[in-house]
């Protein structure tokens, strides 16, 4: 993110791209919206709020508020997310070995009441936003990468994994809850809470999580980036895990950019190499009520 000698600007800013664009644009970045190593954004459609992660051992997970709905380049506010009862909280369950910090260690199935921290000088020029985040108390995550929004029964959620977090290094996956007034003046009647879904412990539940998504049958579809065989798994929403693919082709290439198509029957997901993308269907709920009967 550095500017190099031959830059003429600075990187690591998004850009927004418009769906139907059919001639050349300059490109503006949205600069009100940090400068950082991105990974990826999910939208809640009723609030207009962006939540990004980071892809650094020990990142920060960022919401964004825009001034205008649904119009990023006018400009809003910037937050790193923080909990309640310790600032600077290390979720990333290391052990000592991995230079972890136990003082709290996160519990599955366990809520933490959590809080937003404004974030000032969001363009870092000195490429620190996520250190200043972490010094003003905002809570450190192992790798953020996939995140997905979902609507279910009892509300909104945001899921977003962390490709080396747990006291195996393989990966986290974590629940936001936001507020019902998320970003009003009575969000701290209700506050926002971050709770702690899954974790892998081995190879055989998930080795290092990836990009994910949210089906219509409360199922998380997981992608791996691993160093071995590369799968496409399935969390139900008990947390039970289960295989949908493995990446048969030479090279251990990566699954990437899972997402399903409008009626939820399909799901598309890309292998980085040789660069294909596939169409999966089938019935859905039967694979899920399978592997719960083999479990």
């Amino acid at each position: 993110m550095v500017k190099g000698a031959e830059a003429g600007k600075l990187h690591g800013f998004i850009f927004e791209v418009p769906a139907a664009l059919t001639m050349p644009v300059e490109p503006a970045p949205l600069a009100a919206m940090g400068r950082f190593r991105h990974e990826t954004a999910a939208v809640d459609p009723t609030t207009g709020i962006v939540y990004r992660t980071e892809d650094m051992a020990d990142s920060l997970l960022y919401r964004f508020f825009p001034a205008a709905h649904g119009e990023l380049a006018k400009g809003g506010r910037l937050q790193a997310l923080a909990l309640v009862e310790q600032a600077g909280a290390d979720t990333r369950n290391w052990s000592k070995e991995w230079g972890g910090d136990l003082s709290l260690r996160m519990a599955p199935n366990r809520s933490y009441a959590a809080r937003w921290i404004d974030m000032a000088d969001v363009e870092a020029p000195d490429s620190d936003l996520c250190f200043r985040g972490r010094k003003a108390g905002a809570a450190i995550f192992a790798r953020g990468e996939g995140i997905a929004f979902a609507l279910e029964a009892s509300g909104p959620v945001v899921y977003f994994a962390c490709t080396s977090g747990g006291a195996a290094s393989l990966g986290q996956i974590w629940r936001y809850i936001p507020s019902p007034y998320e970003e009003t003046v009575r969000e701290a009647d209700a506050p926002c809470a971050l709770e702690f879904f899954v974790e892998s412990t081995g190879e055989s539940d998930f080795e290092n999580y990836d990009n994910i998504v949210a089906s219509r049958h409360g199922e998380l579809i997981v992608c791996e980036d691993s160093d071995g065989d590369n799968f496409v798994r399935a969390v139900a929403p008990d947390g039970l895990i289960y295989t949908l693919a493995r990446n048969a082709h030479a090279g251990k290439s990566e699954f990437c950019g899972a997402c399903f198509s409008p009626d939820g029957a399909t799901l598309l997901v890309n292998i980085q190499k040789p660069g294909i993308t596939l169409a999966i269907t089938g019935d859905w709920l039967a694979l899920q009520r399978n592997a719960r009967t083999l479990a």
